[in-house]
């Protein structure tokens, strides 16, 4: 008798971790998943809220969620301006599911990962009290923040970070810190993760001091993308950042892709994408996958990746709305004939110059079809912006692709309507430029196909050699590829010039931010932000514009 009842208990109690599946410190992966989710966009403010809840909820509670660690939602998809709430500190450690002094939809989510012993990352808009503060506060008395919230697998609120770089409309409504925070979080299963928000990855504050000044490998990334043509589409720009900075990714997308808003993933660095996607209609899509902790990415098998042989027609995303990158009309370029073969080209853009070497094939010289034209460009220098909101400083070499012989349709696709063949495949291309040394600069490739994917990290080569004053990039592609929209290389410079996105600075509460600068000690300060006109809250957040 008793050893039955001793043999009960083992299989109860293995069938107990069986069930939880909890990753621990010392295997070599975590069990992560991010999701794409539209966000609703009828009803009222509250039953907005409501139906985001519930489609939320019934995520993390679902089967197919199942013995995660982590699950991550991206930005603005669960609250708007009409139904802020406030967050705990994450010093407190607070369970808004014990200690229900939140909005109920924070509430209720804190009590779902509890219920599913996960970690959860959500996005929302919190109000913070700050009317005994003379500075940093709105004059109403309360800030508001694009907040990220990290529930762990007790529902506590373990971190939280505040949008520092803000993105259109969101620099009338909402509020800033007067020193961009830096969030990071430890896990049980061993893994310490950084976290920001979308339009933060353009810029050095966050991002880049996560990674090269506290060493972070892993970072979340919940997101409302507005794809932009030819370099930065959402999946393009997220394999792309994660390749350039070796670090895992979890890239949580809204989805709506009439409005550019699609496109989420899990990346492993230099390994590439292990699983994503982008859509052109209304998805819901979870990616899951076991994630290489840093130190075991050599031993870590990818999932194959199927490559297809060139052919005349091939998949296109069409019904994306997409933005075009208005700076490439002052890159230097040289357009390509229709029917090349084999292209040797040196363009220089003043004294930055790429070097590009470019082989096609014949595939049919149809009639009936429509076919892109290519031009290579290269450029350097600072009057650029990131898609007309901040100020940039870009060196880029690039073969893009054109719907004409006019500069000005490089950047767009042809639409729907409009039969598309590929003519020619590329079997070889090869780009090389010296970009200059500077301490704040990130380098990526930058590639995506009519698919709006980026081209597998497996078919193509990519170098850097460090010079004295220089690194010499090159990329070349190593495999047969049709449908190219854009194959190059893209760097980031990361400047200290600043807009003052429409804020009247005649008026005495608004203070124009501008851009953190490190001082000799290489410590970031980041001057005031500015004061914010709260009767324009509900205005632009009523609308979905980020």
């Amino acid at each position: 008798m008793y050893i039955k009842c001793a043999v009960l208990v083992v299989l109860l109690v293995a069938e107990f971790q069986t069930t939880l599946q909890i990753s621990l410190p010392n295997d070599e992966t975590y069990y992560a998943a991010v999701v794409e989710f539209p966000p609703s966009s009828s009803g009222t403010a509250k039953a907005k809220v409501k139906d985001n809840l519930q489609r939320m909820k019934a995520i993390i509670e679902s089967e197919e969620t199942r013995d995660l660690d982590i699950l991550v939602f991206p930005e603005y998809v669960l609250n708007n301006m009409e139904w802020k709430t406030f967050v705990p500190d994450p010093l407190q450690k607070i369970a808004p599911c014990d200690i229900p002094n939140n909005d109920w939809f924070l509430t209720e989510m804190s009590c779902a990962a509890r219920s599913r012993n996960l970690y959860v990352v959500i996005n929302l808009l919190e109000k913070e009290f700050c009317g005994n503060r003379t500075i940093d506060c709105d004059k109403s008395g309360f800030n508001t923040y694009n907040t990220n919230v990290v529930l762990d697998r007790q529902g506590r609120v373990i971190s939280r970070y505040r949008k520092t770089n803000l993105y259109r409309y969101e620099w009338y409504s909402t509020n800033v810190k007067v020193k961009p925070e830096l969030a990071t979080f430890d896990t049980d299963f061993g893994v310490t993760f950084g976290h920001f928000i979308c339009f933060d990855m353009l810029f050095y504050e966050p991002s880049m001091v996560l990674i090269n000044e506290l060493n972070i490998t892993d970072i979340i990334y919940p997101t409302y993308w507005f794809s932009e043509l030819p370099f930065l589409t959402a999946v393009q720009l997220q394999e792309g950042w994660a390749f350039a900075n070796d670090v895992n990714l979890l890239a949580a997308n809204a989805n709506y892709p009439s409005e550019q808003n699609t496109g989420s993933g899990i990346y492993a660095g230099k390994l590439g994408r292990i699983s994503a996607s982008i859509y052109e209609d209304e998805t819901t899509k979870v990616h899951k996958a076991r994630v290489p902790k840093h130190l075991n990415r050599s031993t870590y098998e990818m999932p194959p990746i199927t490559i297809e042989m060139p052919t005349l027609e091939t998949k296109r995303l069409t019904k994306i709305g997409l933005l075009r990158d208005y700076n490439v009309d002052i890159f230097r370029t040289k357009l390509l004939p229709s029917n090349f073969t084999a292209v040797k080209e040196l363009i220089c853009h003043n004294t930055f110059c790429c070097q590009f070497d470019v082989n096609r094939t014949l595939i049919s010289n149809s009639q009936l079809h429509s076919s892109y034209l290519y031009r290579l460009a290269a450029f350097s220098g600072v009057n650029t912006t990131h898609q007309r909101m901040d100020p940039s400083e870009l060196s880029i070499c690039a073969v893009i692709a054109c719907t004409s012989t006019d500069l000005y349709s490089c950047g767009y696709i042809f639409p729907e309507g409009v039969p598309v063949a590929n003519k020619y495949y590329f079997n070889y291309i090869n780009i090389t430029g010296k970009f200059r040394k500077a301490n704040r600069r990130l380098i990526m490739p930058s590639t995506v196909d009519g698919a709006m994917m980026p081209l597998p990290v497996t078919t193509f080569v990519w170098n850097e050699i460090e010079n004295a004053n220089s690194t010499e990039v090159s990329i070349t592609l190593n495999s047969s590829k049709a449908d190219l929209l854009t194959f190059g290389i893209w760097a980031n410079y990361y400047t200290t010039a600043v807009s003052s996105h429409n804020l009247n600075p005649s008026l005495p509460e608004v203070l124009i931010p501008t851009r953190p600068t490190p001082t000799s000690a290489g410590i970031l300060h980041t001057p005031k932000v500015f004061g914010i006109l709260s009767g324009l809250f509900v205005l632009f957040f009523s609308i979905k514009t980020f």
